[in-house]
């Protein structure tokens, strides 16, 4: 008899950054082990039909309302569903799709486990401190009760797991670090690029890479800037910034590049996908100048294709950075970016080649998907 997962998440939208494509990473596994698995979710039908490539069957119930998420149906579609399932894993916290587990679970007696995604991270605490008093409210309200009757509460990192005890009291709450990891790269020896295809007069270029979820906390505005002041060290360097976000805040980074940099600076958008690989292929150096990242899988995506990276230490990762020389890890500031940036840059082809197969060697060894996926099966 097949064991059976009911994953519950929000949105299935990549857009909305790492836990969509985690669950496609871990879609993989459950599948080769003869796992059954479904998802849950807010969005529309419409919307679930556009989102379902490399997932799961998405059961969509949205839409929801209010900032919460407010989607009674997914009540509604748990009391009827629930008993198919043996575990079922809450991707993400703060919203209503939570206390619709809780709520109907603690009837049944189905357990459950949570991944916070790094929504316990005290940087918003700090950033964002009417958000955090609201949040202190639905804590107590809700979603500690929600923590208090899961099986587990799963981090990535070590590192994780004692930044939220530091946001919120988990005594009583059974957490679990568990690791995270992806299949990586596949499509080194494809000798069609669909990036440099879309791009040709990047093909030149060495490509300095930012790809993900386009937010303030990413730091941007530090890798814009640290970009554009090394411009004249070498000028056969090209920035690439690979993502979506709010239309403010990419109007406000573009206004950061002068006229005469215009050129120098490529917005592809949301890439997906084998442009998404060839677009790894084509990389020199891959760049996360984030104040706040709770693994970056985007980071271990460019590990898996043989790049270097220069990330911050508000990464939780970090430190594996570190371990295998797979590039350079920076305070998320200006002054320590640019210094490591230059670095990075100056290197010569012998020691490149290197930190590029450290960068190989540290995801095989510390991301690849196999022992995570082992980990989470046996909490389970």
């Amino acid at each position: 008899m097949k064991f059976k997962i009911l994953h519950v998440i929000n949105t299935c939208d990549p857009a909305s950054g790492g836990p969509v494509e985690g669950l496609k990473q871990l879609y993989k596994s459950y599948k080769k082990n003869k796992i059954h698995c479904e998802i849950l979710s807010s969005d529309t039908i419409q919307k679930a039909k556009k989102f379902q490539y490399g997932l799961p069957l998405i059961n969509a119930t949205g839409p929801s309302i209010t900032k919460f998420n407010f989607n009674p149906k997914l009540i509604k579609w748990l009391k009827t569903n629930i008993y198919r399932f043996d575990h079922i894993i809450i991707n993400g916290i703060w919203l209503y799709h939570n206390y619709a587990v809780w709520k109907i679970a603690s009837k049944t007696n189905t357990p459950y486990s949570i991944f916070p995604h790094g929504a316990l991270d005290p940087w918003f605490k700090k950033k964002y401190p009417i958000k955090h008093f609201i949040k202190n409210i639905i804590w107590h309200l809700i979603q500690k009760k929600v923590f208090k009757s899961a099986k587990s509460i799963f981090f990535t990192t070590d590192l994780e797991k004692n930044l939220a005890n530091k946001t919120f009291n988990f005594k009583d709450i059974h957490s679990k670090t568990i690791g995270y990891g992806i299949f990586g790269n596949y499509n080194f020896n494809n000798k069609k690029n669909l990036f440099l295809k879309k791009y040709p007069k990047l093909e030149s270029k060495k490509l300095i890479v930012f790809l993900g979820r386009i937010h303030e906390k990413k730091g941007l505005d530090i890798l814009i800037k640290t970009f554009l002041e090394t411009y004249d060290l070498n000028k056969s360097f090209h920035l690439v910034i690979a993502g979506t976000g709010e239309k403010k805040l990419i109007n406000e980074l573009k206004s950061l590049i002068p006229k005469k940099n215009k050129n120098d600076i490529t917005w592809t958008g949301l890439l997906l996908k084998k442009i998404k690989w060839d677009l790894f292929n084509s990389t020199y150096l891959f760049c996360l100048p984030s104040h706040q990242e709770n693994f970056g899988i985007s980071v271990v995506e460019a590990l898996s294709s043989k790049v270097p990276v220069l990330i911050s230490n508000q990464i939780n990762i970090h430190q594996m950075i570190t371990k295998y020389n797979a590039g350079k890890v920076s305070q998320d500031n200006f002054i320590s970016y640019k210094k490591n940036y230059i670095k990075m840059i100056k290197l010569l082809e012998k020691n490149y080649k290197q930190i590029s197969k450290n960068s190989l060697k540290c995801f095989k060894k510390e991301f690849f998907i196999d022992n995570y996926f082992k980990n989470l099966i046996k909490n389970l």
